[in-house]
């Protein structure tokens, strides 16, 4: 009982961590100022990264980037004045016991051919003494019992039938991802652009393009995102040799948005399209089956 409770107890702490890790916001910030990128990641206060190397991953790598202390080699300098021991060793006769290891080793040689050999003699024993044929009974019961394993072919799906089948998952995944963009915030975006250059006339029609293009995009981001603007300013630089593009924005995401929408991603697919298609195909092949046997 104690056993269980502890585990039980276990259990609950890491179901509690799942569900505080889902709930709490992950948080990020990217700012592109005075021509310097900057960028944090946090899972709600709890700095994960950021651009000065900050943060649990940093930290990390920081970690293994030590080096452990390493075991310094033995120098081997008097090695070389020590003598060759070997060489003078080499034409000493051999003793009494060194003799017998040689025979024994030459025996424990020819002892393998020889097991070799018999096994050989054994196996063909065993092969003769085996019946070559198997009684038709045997045969036929084996041939049945195959046939019934057997299961018929499934025929391959159409060019059709794979098309609808990612119609399918496409229809039923409109709107949980909708769900997870919408669930993606923008906010506190500051932007202050200065688009210069001598010429007037290059000076104002990069103007336009680049504040039209930049409008657009936001209009855009504002479908598929949350967006909450803190400012927005594009101006023209007449007479200005160099241009400014600063910028920044604030990111959060909760991974419960990201569950929800696996949920009901599954949800609507099986019973929307999946169990519908797998009843209708079982209608159709009984219909077949009918239209055969008239």
């Amino acid at each position: 009982m104690i056993v269980l409770k502890i585990l039980l107890w276990i259990l609950l702490a890491v179901l509690g961590i799942i569900v505080i890790v889902l709930i709490l916001p992950i948080r990020g910030e990217v700012s592109f100022i005075g021509e310097k990128l900057r960028y944090k990641a946090k899972l709600w206060f709890i700095p994960v990264l950021t651009s000065e190397g900050g943060g649990v991953l940093g930290w990390l790598k920081k970690r293994r980037g030590r080096k452990k202390p390493k075991v310094d080699d033995f120098s081997d300098s008097g090695q070389d004045d020590l003598p060759d021991l070997d060489e003078d060793f080499d034409d000493l006769p051999l003793t009494p016991s060194e003799q017998r290891d040689e025979t024994s080793e030459a025996a424990a040689e020819e002892a393998p051919q020889e097991e070799a050999d018999q096994t050989a003699a054994q196996e063909e024993a065993a092969a003769e003494e085996l019946p070559t044929e198997e009684p038709e009974e045997e045969i036929s019961s084996h041939k049945k019992k195959r046939r019934k394993k057997e299961k018929p072919p499934k025929e391959p799906k159409t060019l059709g039938e794979k098309l609808e089948a990612l119609l399918d998952l496409w229809r039923a995944a409109d709107r949980p991802v909708l769900k997870i963009l919408k669930g993606v915030k923008l906010y506190e975006l500051y932007i202050d652009f200065i688009i210069a250059n001598e010429d007037a006339y290059k000076c104002a029609l990069n103007y336009g393009r680049i504040s039209g293009a930049l409008f657009n995009l936001l209009g855009w981001l504002s479908v598929l995102f949350t967006v909450k603007v803190k400012t927005v300013d594009v101006n023209a630089g007449f007479a200005l040799d160099k241009s400014r593009w600063d910028a920044s924005v604030k990111v959060s995401f909760r991974l419960g948005t990201l569950v929800i929408a696996g949920i009901w991603f599954l949800i609507t697919y099986i019973f929307r399209y999946f169990i519908p298609g797998k009843l209708q195909a079982k209608k159709l092949q009984k219909i077949r089956r009918k239209a055969e046997m008239r």
